[in-house]
């Protein structure tokens, strides 16, 4: 497919040691048009669900279609790919959930239990579990080898967003848009997720941050939360406190996400930019303009040399990153040990 070279962009650190001064050489992929991204747990591939209602595993790095995978009846908002590598979920506008074999492309099963489509999907790191997150504002957590659904969120008339199981736990965080906006932390326990504590924020004009989408850095330390505010919350994750604010954008902040070394987090907004920031000095640190109107959809490559995105004619945009933001993420310490806690009482 032919290739629309964008002009390499020279990003200068604004602080600090980490990131190294960031270069990002963009190409626009004609005629496909994807409206949601998960990256495989090594290399370069990702899958992406497209406007024709297909799913496409393609080698970001080559520009090569690897498979194609066919059978929803309305386009998939949501997939994610498993941590080992073994499968890819995708949910579509018809409330249908497919858990496909990323190597084979069989489906391997069928899940339904939503009566609206579906936003987000989230599997633990033990792939074990595979939580959605549909727009009729519930939540659903469902065991992946047998089918059954072990535990629901409701929303109760709160409009959630972007549940997400934290990487090496079973953590999980869910953005709340509307009342006080900010988010909710759950376990999942046997009986199914336990509320833990809310992350919440109030902006100066006292406008409360209402959250569209969340992600957690690789060692699950901190979290991002991308608000309706114009803002991106980044939070810790054991005390539950806002350790600061990405403040740049002129209008929602749709997505958000982290590469896989955890330097880098990546923003996009309805300002038509995606923008890149120094995840330890919380300083921007470049911006891709000319990005999709309705903001576009995030994801890193597992190598860290690529970040996807969707320019303003909805097409596929490939950006590579010089050097490269791959790499397991330093020790930060222990992750909280909330397996063992699952069976007190609450």
């Amino acid at each position: 497919m032919p290739l629309l070279p964008i002009a390499l962009i020279a990003l200068s650190q604004t602080s600090g040691a980490s990131p190294s001064p960031l270069t990002i050489s963009s190409k626009v992929i004609q005629g496909v048009r994807p409206l949601a991204f998960a990256a495989s747990p090594d290399g370069s591939k990702m899958a992406m669900t497209l406007e024709d209602n297909s799913v496409r595993i393609m080698d970001i790095g080559s520009r090569t279609t690897i498979r194609t995978l066919v059978g929803h009846p309305q386009p998939a908002y949501a997939v994610a790919w498993s941590s080992d590598g073994t499968y890819i979920a995708t949910g579509d506008e018809s409330a249908r959930i497919f858990i496909w074999n990323a190597l084979t492309g069989v489906k391997v099963r069928t899940l339904m239990g939503h009566i609206r489509g579906i936003q987000k999907l989230s599997f633990n790191n033990s792939r074990s579990l595979l939580m959605s997150d549909g727009n009729d504002d519930v939540i659903n957590v469902w065991n992946v080898t047998s089918g059954k659904k072990v535990g629901t969120i409701l929303g109760k008339g709160l409009n959630e967003y972007g549940a997400t199981f934290a990487p090496k736990t079973d953590n999980i965080l869910v953005g709340l848009l509307s009342g006080t906006g900010g988010a909710r932390t759950y376990r999942m326990t046997p009986e199914g997720p336990k509320f833990v504590n809310f992350l919440t924020y109030t902006n100066p004009t006292s406008q409360p941050h209402g959250v569209f989408d969340v992600c957690y850095s690789p060692d699950a330390k901190r979290a991002v939360t991308a608000g309706n505010d114009g803002h991106a919350i980044v939070w810790d994750t054991f005390s539950y406190k806002k350790i600061g604010i990405l403040s740049g954008h002129d209008d929602f902040v749709r997505r958000v996400a982290y590469s896989p070394n955890g330097k880098v987090i990546a923003t996009s907004s309805n300002d038509r930019t995606v923008r890149l920031w120094d995840a330890s000095s919380l300083k921007q640190i470049g911006e891709i303009a000319d990005e999709s109107g309705i903001s576009s959809p995030l994801a890193f490559t597992a190598d860290g040399k690529y970040l996807v995105s969707v320019n303003v004619e909805d097409f596929l945009q490939v950006n590579s990153l010089t050097p490269a933001q791959g790499g397991k993420m330093a020790p930060a310490g222990k992750v909280k040990p909330v397996v063992k806690k699952w069976h007190r009482k609450h």
